[in-house]
């Protein structure tokens, strides 16, 4: 029988291979995509099965299924909740398929991190974005987010090339929330020694909650107080230009998707959805671009009572790998979704069970260093 912890690095290499060296999302991608989805139901059926995975687990898939149906009947059926269920299986079995990152593993992560780097230069070389700058086959803010995700898996990985072509892409990238991110990776680590005490104590939900908390009051500040000097900057001053069009537009729709929850909390489509942001927009008027925001942006594709319900296994997972140990890797990651449509920490999707497996991979590692650390006499490691 083939160790299920086997199985989820080879769920995680495909991952890897399918973000980071398969270019263009909507080809290429979308079968990989598929099975990887299918594998998920396949594993979890098997674990169930064997009875790895307690029985009432399948009351969350019949119910998941039940709002698939309730979407389609309503008309505001997306593909992308197909992926979320899926995904939903993942997450679902994902505490069986963690691994241990061995040196052997390791060595063959870093060879495969090579022909990232090399995908990633080559696509630098061939797309770009709608305003000229080089870019992945991803949409430009989706860029750097899947930077960002190469950055903390090359600094597991203790791979340095990798994140000095981070480094370099960024800043040809010009993606303020991947500079940002990563100058934020390096202050929380920095700094939390000064806080472990503090840290030990939190709750990853309760960090998630006030974070979006922050961001709503944020949003509403800004769009009242701030106005904007420049329409769109696309030159390297627009890393140091926060009043510009484009956040203005970004903290303009989070406001709109507040006030549809305010005036209007029991509507069907708040609960349930809006289906295809596009069906908001047109709704709204007064929003011109989606909610940069995965919360929001969830809630008006799919509703509140469906975002609910994946939180409600989502975050506990988290809860359970985030620590000390790997709170750097967790805030940037918390700041992504806060800022982008990114579906990191919310609405199961295969990039969220990639960054589980990776905050796990750190905790272990950190937690190996603290063990041999403990055993070694203070004179020797001085």
């Amino acid at each position: 029988m083939v160790k299920s912890g086997y199985v989820g690095f080879l769920i995680f290499v495909c991952m890897m291979i399918v973000f980071f060296v398969l270019p263009d999302p909507e080809g290429l991608q979308k079968p990989f995509r598929i099975l990887l989805g299918l594998s998920f139901v396949i594993i979890y059926f098997a674990l169930l099965i064997k009875k790895e995975i307690a029985l009432k687990t399948l009351w969350s898939v019949i119910i998941g299924g039940v709002l698939i149906l309730i979407m389609i009947f309503r008309g505001t059926f997306q593909t992308s909740l197909i992926n979320a269920y899926l995904c939903l299986f993942g997450l679902l079995c994902i505490p069986h398929l963690f691994f241990k990152l061995t040196p052997i593993r390791k060595s063959n992560l870093n060879y495969i991190n090579v022909l990232c780097i090399l995908s990633f230069i080559f696509q630098f070389m061939v797309f770009s974005s709608e305003d000229g700058r080089p870019s992945l086959a991803y949409q430009l803010n989706l860029s750097g987010a899947y930077l960002f995700l190469f950055f903390i898996c090359s600094d597991i990985l203790k791979n340095k090339h990798g994140k000095l072509v981070v480094f370099a892409l960024s800043l040809v990238l010009l993606s303020r929330l991947l500079i940002f991110s990563i100058i934020l990776f390096y202050l929380v680590r920095n700094l939390k020694k000064h806080f472990k005490l503090r840290i030990q104590k939190l709750n990853v939900t309760h960090i998630v909650i006030i974070g979006y908390v922050i961001l709503a009051f944020f949003s509403l500040w800004y769009v009242v107080n701030i106005k904007s000097k420049i329409d769109y900057d696309t030159s390297i001053s627009r890393i140091a230009s926060l009043n510009d069009g484009s956040n203005r537009f970004r903290f303009l729709a989070n406001t709109l998707v507040l006030g549809t929850i305010y005036t209007t909390p029991l509507d069907s489509k708040v609960l349930l959805g809006f289906g295809p942001v596009e069906n908001y927009i047109k709704a709204t008027k007064g929003s011109l671009i989606m909610p940069h925001n995965e919360l929001f942006d969830a809630i008006v594709q799919f509703g509140i009572i469906t975002v609910i319900f994946f939180s409600f296994f989502s975050l506990p997972i988290f809860n359970k790998i985030t620590s000390y140990s790997n709170i750097e890797y967790y805030i940037p990651i918390l700041f992504h979704t806060l800022l982008l449509w990114v579906r990191f920490l919310l609405v199961p999707s295969f990039e969220m069970l990639f960054i589980l497996f990776l905050l796990y991979a750190a905790h272990e590692e950190n937690q190996n260093i603290s063990i041999v650390n403990s055993h070694i006499p203070k004179n020797e490691m001085l």
